[in-house]
């Protein structure tokens, strides 16, 4: 008799760990890290992509929402050491909307439509960058 009790309370947990997996899969922003991150504070969010850090190397993907209405994401890079990749293409159509190698310090902005991948990646940089749609 014990093992129905535990099978009745165990599906509703499944199917709410199930819901769960999906909300996060659909609403949350996607992201994607390889290499090392030293001293690394962040903020991966749906209109906002920041970070700042002693050192960081490899590659880092994440996709941006643009807020209601904006057509622009502000970009702000500041370089202590090293150079900073950057590449930002449009989700839908993969259209690549800006594509630059950055050695210092720089602020931008990029025209956008729609949601868009942004992919950093670095032999060495240190310093902080800030993508805001």
């Amino acid at each position: 008799m014990k093992r129905t009790g535990n099978l009745k309370v165990m599906i509703p947990v499944m199917v709410l760990i199930l819901a769960a997996v999906v909300l996060l899969k659909i609403f949350a922003p996607e992201s994607m890290r390889s290499g090392i991150r030293l001293g690394f504070i962040g903020n991966d969010g749906i209109h906002k992509f920041s970070g700042k850090y002693s050192k960081i190397t490899g590659t880092s993907t994440h996709t941006l929402s643009p807020s209601k209405d904006s057509d622009t994401i502000h970009c702000v890079i500041t370089t202590k050491s090293g150079s900073l990749n950057i590449k930002i293409t449009e989700k839908e159509g993969g259209n690549v909307v800006y594509e630059k190698n950055i050695d210092g310090d720089a602020e931008f902005d990029v025209k956008a439509d729609g949601k868009v991948k942004i992919v950093l990646s670095t032999e060495g940089h240190s310093g902080s960058y800030l993508f805001q749609y």
